[in-house]
């Protein structure tokens, strides 16, 4: 493994470098292609924002696994399967295109992903302590709708600067934990964490930590990324004979990104909204009406993410039994569902309390 690793570290570094330098080439082509987030009723920030984040870390990863790893394996697949979804995700960002146009091509993509690379979700594991539940012929149908909820899943989840970038290094970093103590799994590993360094430049940019002045945005080209590669991530991840992990375990290290999403869609399709109509009715608007700054929101909502990777990492770990894990995860579910609208009252006591001590 140690190998491996060495080769994951040097993709890495890789991806960093070159996603940083294509940071400095793209900030100029996006005004002339107007890949830039303008303030609108919903999006109460100032200027026009460049939307290169995302960009930048998918460049800086191709340009690396070019350099460093092949291409002629179901990983290269996953890299052409990701350009067109990029360059998808950059129209969109440029034109707005139908949310319908964009869920046909992430069902596509994910098809093709699937049937042409041939690893897809086999089982869910034993959730329900009556046996491990077998997918068979199901399986690859599963994972392409696995595909499009995960890349939904980070879209929707990217509302306030640093969120989806900080969500998405817990569950790559989670990944790369996983995968460094699994066999056969150092072409897996090497994308993770290639990935990760990737998102570094554009998290910087996005908080403007120095050296970087001047904010960026992820863009829905970078959001829809990041979400195809997690899925695919832990789909590799439970491969069997080679397995990082169980099925299960994936539900708690993308546990925020996908308990919002469901939790919100249950909540619009209650009031008879479409699921896909946007809001302000997210986690880290909760934490904002409650009275909490955007850092620390994104502080706070990190946090949790970090508690729960964490949980699913020790029942991996420790092997805590499938359906207590599963039990678990629908109880935090359930919690969750409930705060959406009793929690940000609390919030304002605790915010209150804060304030007061200080």
């Amino acid at each position: 493994m140690g190998i491996h690793m060495e080769a994951a570290s040097s993709t890495g570094l890789m991806a960093g470098l070159f996603a940083l330098i294509s940071l400095w080439f793209l900030r100029p082509a996006a005004h002339r292609l107007q890949l830039l987030d303008t303030p609108d009723h919903r999006k109460h920030h100032k200027g026009a924002v460049p939307l290169i984040g995302g960009l930048s870390a998918f460049i800086g990863l191709c340009v690396a696994w070019l350099i460093g790893m092949p291409l002629a394996s179901e990983h290269g697949l996953f890299l052409l399967c990701a350009t067109v979804l990029v360059v998808v995700g950059a129209v969109d960002d440029a034109r707005d295109l139908p949310a319908k146009f964009r869920l046909a091509v992430q069902v596509g993509l994910g098809a093709v992903l699937v049937y042409g690379s041939g690893v897809s979700l086999t089982a869910f594991g034993n959730l329900f302590n009556l046996g491990v539940i077998e997918l068979g012929f199901l399986g690859p149908l599963v994972t392409i709708a696995a595909v499009i909820g995960a890349t939904n899943a980070f879209n929707m989840v990217d509302g306030i600067d640093g969120l989806a970038g900080s969500l998405s290094l817990v569950t790559l970093l989670s990944l790369v934990m996983l995968f460094a103590s699994a066999p056969g799994a150092g072409p897996a590993l090497a994308l993770a964490v290639g990935i990760a360094c990737a998102l570094i430049p554009y998290l910087m940019a996005n908080l403007r930590i120095p050296p970087f002045r001047r904010r960026i945005f992820m863009g829905d080209a970078g959001s829809m990324f990041i979400g195809f590669a997690v899925v695919w991530l832990l789909v590799n991840a439970t491969q069997p004979g080679q397995a990082a992990m169980r099925p299960v375990t994936a539900l708690w290290i993308i546990a925020i990104p996908l308990i919002d999403m469901v939790a919100i869609m249950v909540r619009r399709a209650r009031k008879g909204q479409s699921v896909m109509k946007p809001d302000r009715e997210h986690l880290h608007h909760i934490f904002m009406r409650a009275g909490f700054s955007d850092r620390e929101a994104l502080l706070m909502i990190t946090l949790i993410a970090l508690v729960c990777a964490g949980i699913g990492l020790a029942g991996e770990f420790f092997n805590v039994p499938e359906w207590v894990m599963f039990t678990t995860f629908l109880g935090v579910f359930a919690l969750y569902d409930w705060s959406l609208s009793h929690v940000w009252r609390l919030l304002v006591l605790f915010r209150k309390k804060v304030t007061h001590q200080h």
